[in-house]
């Protein structure tokens, strides 16, 4: 899979990012690790996470398959956290609350805190679970401009970046209107941004209607499937690509069969 450097960063990377929002829903660790491995050895070298996904479980097991793999890289977000206060490491209970979420939405709803004090704390639990000392990429996820301090959030992340802690830092967010507030009002708060679309709806047009580069997108799978039903990948990865040429794609699967797929595009 060829690489790319995200633009405006000289940050390098696979062209596609493997994404584990859905990571967990693979119940065996066993196989969970398998569908990694076989990412890398189809070319992918960033991979996407977050203390939210699988409520810490998607980072413990990505943290396993980094280990003694210093040339993969990782990206991690605070700002949305696991819904019990605790931060409990059942397995159970995330199974529970994700299964159960469904029908009784407060068991899987997350905890929203854009607090410096939480952010450092969730960091700090990231980059054990990772085995990190340093994490490539840190995003503010699903940030709400009005409850964000800028001024504190900024000194906070440019000293994570002089000590070493992290490289780049952003934000992540489903919702284009979120991250539109914040590049209207010229935030300095990302050097890289993360942001959804779609071949249809093209949902991160917001972003080149200010002559930026698209950075990293994601949703494509996730929109295939709910409004694409007769199409398979294949038929409309070229829409993908020309959506976003210059940057990085998050995919999230659980088939090794669309891994194969995805990686046939940037061979």
């Amino acid at each position: 899979m060829k690489k790319i450097i995200i633009p405006n960063t000289s940050f390098k990377c696979s062209k596609f990012i493997f994404g584990t929002g859905s990571l967990l829903q693979i119940l065996s660790l066993k196989k969970r690790l398998k569908l990694l491995d076989n990412a890398r050895e189809k070319g992918f070298t960033h991979f996407d996470t977050s203390p939210y996904y699988g409520y810490g479980f998607s980072e413990k097991t990505l943290g396993n398959f980094l280990c003694n793999k210093p040339d993969l890289t990782v990206t991690t977000k605070v700002g949305l956290y696991p819904p019990s206060e605790k931060f409990r490491n059942s397995f159970l209970e995330m199974l529970f609350r994700k299964s159960f979420g469904k029908i009784i939405p407060r068991l899987s709803k997350p905890i929203i805190d854009f607090s410096i004090e939480n952010a450092n704390r969730s960091l700090e639990i990231s980059l054990k679970r990772l085995g990190r000392d340093c994490l490539n990429i840190l995003l503010i996820h699903e940030p709400i401009v009005e409850l964000i301090n800028t001024d504190e959030w900024l000194n906070w992340l440019h000293k994570l970046v002089k000590d070493g802690k992290i490289q780049y830092y952003g934000m992540s967010s489903l919702s284009s209107d979120r991250l539109e507030k914040f590049i209207n009002a010229d935030n300095k708060l990302f050097n890289i941004l993360q942001a959804k679309d779609s071949v249809d709806l093209k949902e991160a047009d917001f972003v080149t209607k200010k002559n930026l580069k698209l950075q990293i997108t994601f949703g494509y799978m996730s929109s295939l499937k709910k409004r694409f039903p007769n199409k398979n990948f294949d038929e409309i990865s070229t829409d993908i690509l020309k959506r976003n040429p210059d940057g990085a794609i998050i995919v999230s699967t659980r088939s090794h069969k669309n891994l194969n797929q995805i990686a046939r595009l940037c061979d």
